[in-house]
């Protein structure tokens, strides 16, 4: 019974063109009983400790250089995986919550946040017990990520770009880094095509993880955002040389708040650690060492850690055991902002109220997660005709 109600769930709630996982699918062998127990890991030594002297220094220079913005919304966010084998879904409702994403039903009280993986799992073909045993794919990630309303751009070393909300003008990046960064999203252009093959060089990573941390995503809008922008526009402008070591964003994708976050995919053992692959944000990078911060969501193994850009990179080419293809990195856009062109102007004089600003709404509209309660009277209708299709 079970097995057919988990198949229903499969058919009906899956907002993707191809279900997360295929109907029928039997679940991989239960994970083996450990031989011994662990309170931590020892980092290995190729990687930098964050809280070591020369982390600390490290992060203080990136600081200064501008290359630590993304630290914040990302930090005050971080948590710990509630499973082994959570990394991905971890690191999802990380980056949702940075990004300000109302998941539209409250955790608990009256309070909509993403408070636990579990949130991610209850309106997903996804089975709890399934991504327990073998976490979740590159595929299934951003899948993941598009049903929240994340727009993501899904990049593999050696591989094809593939842009799972992108439209043309923004597959020629290797060409026109500037421009394709700036460029709007369509949804009605999705590109799911392995076959395919553009290289996605090692400078390419860089210039992604430089922009992710200069330039965050913008998720609390109010009065001073509009004159803020405006003045770090003109300083970007006034700027007549640019270090080949930096790439901010082009002003129009800052006036827009076009930022983003970027997530790694990556193959542990590649970087001495155990373990096979996982999923991490990249918080900040240090120019004079060409190196990343990886806030580590699996803080009961391993804490927070600097990391060569060119080691990582090369962590992510193994090939998933699960999906046969190499890991990558991820582009993680809030949603694009959509006014009424006759109010935005006048919502932008007089601001946000601190109802509109704190989303009040009354508790009763909004479902109780975990209580399979429709998030709205037309959740059927949505699901049907979502863009994604």
């Amino acid at each position: 019974q079970q097995q057919q109600q988990q198949q229903q769930k499969e058919t009906i709630l899956c907002h993707q063109p191809q279900p997360l996982i295929s109907p029928n699918t039997p679940l991989p062998p239960p994970l083996p009983n450990p031989n011994y127990s662990f309170r931590g890991r020892v980092l290995p030594t190729i990687l930098t400790a964050f809280d070591s002297p020369e982390g600390k220094s490290r992060f203080l220079s990136s600081l200064q250089s501008n290359h630590a913005e993304a630290y914040f919304p990302l930090s005050q966010q971080f948590l710990n995986q509630m499973d082994p084998a959570y990394c991905g879904l971890t690191t999802l409702v990380l980056v949702l919550n940075a990004l300000a994403m109302d998941p539209n039903v409250r955790w608990r009280g009256g309070w909509r946040f993403y408070g636990d993986e579990s949130m991610l799992l209850e309106r997903c073909c996804l089975e709890e017990e399934r991504v327990a045993r073998v976490g979740v794919t590159l595929e299934q990630f951003c899948g993941l990520a598009r049903c929240q309303g994340v727009r993501v751009v899904r990049k593999r070393p050696g591989l094809k770009m593939e842009d799972d909300d992108v439209e043309d003008g923004q597959q020629q990046q290797q060409q026109q880094p500037d421009e394709a960064h700036g460029a709007k999203y369509n949804h009605s252009e999705v590109v799911e095509d392995d076959t395919t093959t553009t290289h996605y060089s090692l400078e390419e990573f860089r210039r992604d993880i430089i922009r992710a941390v200069q330039h965050p995503p913008h998720t609390h809008w109010d009065d001073t955002f509009q004159e803020e922008e405006e003045e770090t526009t003109n300083n970007n402008t006034a700027a007549t040389t640019i270090s080949t070591n930096s790439a901010p964003s082009s002003p129009q994708a800052a006036a827009q708040g076009e930022g983003y976050f970027l997530v790694t995919s990556f193959a542990r053992q590649s970087l001495d650690q155990t373990g096979d692959g996982h999923f991490s944000p990249i918080a900040a990078y240090h120019a004079p060492t060409d190196s990343c911060l990886v806030l580590d969501v699996a803080r009961f193994k391993y804490s927070s850690y600097w990391v060569g850009v060119t080691e990582l990179y090369e962590a992510m080419m193994p090939a998933d055991t699960v999906s046969g293809l190499s890991r990558g990195w991820m582009l993680m856009y809030p949603p694009e902002k959509k006014e009424d062109n006759d109010n935005s102007h006048h919502k932008k004089k007089r601001g946000r109220n601190k109802e509109e600003m704190e989303g009040k709404r009354p508790a009763a509209c909004v479902p109780l997660a975990g209580t399979g309660g429709r998030i709205c009277a037309v959740e059927r209708i949505k699901v049907e005709y979502c863009p994604v299709k």
